[in-house]
C-alpha cells in the first residue's frame, strides 16, 4: 500500500500541525510526534519537504484500511482521471463540464446502471423529444487528456460548459498559443509562464497570451487546491481556467477569476502520467 500524503496533522495527540509551517532544520524536533488525526486510525506520520519538482511539503504515512485520510497514489489518481474522460468519448455523445470543489471532492451525478468507470451519465433532450447521452467530467481530468492526446484537442464532440454555453471540445477548448477572442465562455489551457500577485501569465506582456487575474478572496483556495504555497510556484506547470475573457489595457485577454472551481493545475512532471 502506497503512503498518502496530507497537509495537517495530529501533534503529540492533540494540537493540529500544518506541514507548509514545518522548516527543514527544526524536522527532529518532531519524530514520533506526529499522528494521523483519525481516531481509529492514529499510525504515526513522517514529514516530507517540498520536492524539486515543486509539490508542496506534506505528511505521509500507511494509513489503516477505511481511513478517511487515506489517498490514492500520483499514479492511480491520473489513471483514472483518464479513464473518466475516455469513458464519455466511448459512451456518451456529448460532455458536459462538472465544477468541482477545490478540495477536489466530486458532485454527485445521475449514474447510469453499468456506466464505465463510474462516469456520471444523464440524458439531455435536444427538440423533438430526443434523448441524448451526456457524460460529465471536471476541469482536472480534462486538462489531462488535453495534455496527453492532440487527437482529442480536436475533436468534435459537443461541448456543455458549466454555465450552459454549447461548444464542441475543439472549438471550446483552446490552448493559450492559438487563443481567439470570444464573448462566450470558453475554455483556456496552456503553461504558466510567469506569475505575480494576483496574475497568472501564460506569456510576457509583449506576447499577449491569455492571463488569469484571481479576485483576493480566493487567492488562498485556489494555491490550497493545487497544494503550493505561493503563485510563484506555480510557474512551468499547467493549468485550466473557464470563463469569459477580456482585455488589459494592455491589449492582452484575461479573465477575472472569482470562484476558485472554475481553474486547475497540473506540475509539468504529472501532467502526462498514465
Amino acid at each position: 500500500m502506497k503512503g498518502s500524503r496530507m497537509r495537517w496533522a495530529r501533534l503529540d495527540g492533540s494540537a493540529d500541525i500544518d506541514a507548509w509551517e514545518i522548516h527543514e532544520s527544526d524536522r527532529y524536533l518532531y519524530r514520533a510526534r506526529i499522528t494521523c488525526p483519525d481516531a481509529v486510525c492514529g499510525v504515526g506520520l513522517h514529514w516530507r519537504k517540498r520536492s524539486t519538482d515543486g509539490k508542496a511539503p506534506t505528511f505521509y504515512g500507511k494509513h489503516l484500511g477505511g481511513c478517511g485520510y487515506k489517498t490514492e497514489s500520483d499514479e492511480q489518481i491520473a489513471e483514472r482521471e483518464l479513464e473518466e474522460v475516455d469513458a464519455v468519448i466511448n459512451t456518451c455523445e456529448e460532455m458536459q463540464i462538472r465544477l468541482e470543489p477545490p478540495s477536489g471532492g466530486r458532485t454527485k451525478t445521475k449514474d447510469t446502471p453499468g456506466a464505465i468507470g463510474g462516469t456520471g451519465v444523464t440524458y439531455q433532450h435536444r427538440g423533438d423529444d430526443r434523448a441524448v447521452r451526456a457524460g460529465s467530467t471536471g476541469l482536472r481530468p480534462l486538462l489531462r487528456k488535453l495534455i496527453s492526446s492532440p487527437e482529442f484537442r480536436v475533436d468534435r464532440m459537443p461541448l456543455t460548459l458549466s454555465d450552459g454555453t454549447r461548444t464542441t471540445i475543439a472549438e471550446g477548448c483552446q490552448h493559450v498559443d492559438g487563443y481567439q477572442p470570444t464573448d462566450a465562455t470558453c475554455i483556456v489551457w496552456g503553461k504558466i509562464k510567469t506569475t505575480k500577485a494576483d496574475w497568472i501569465n501564460s506569456g510576457y506582456r509583449d506576447e499577449k497570451l491569455p492571463a488569469v487575474r484571481m479576485w483576493k478572496d480566493v487567492i488562498s483556495n485556489v494555491l490550497e487546491a493545487a497544494g503550493v504555497q505561493s503563485g510563484g510556484d506555480l510557474v512551468g506547470w499547467y493549468f485550466l481556467v473557464e470563463g469569459q475573457f477580456g482585455e488589459t489595457s494592455a491589449g492582452g485577454p484575461y479573465v477575472s477569476l472569482r470562484d476558485a472551481n472554475r481553474i486547475a493545475f497540473l506540475p509539468d512532471s504529472a501532467a502526462s502520467a498514465r
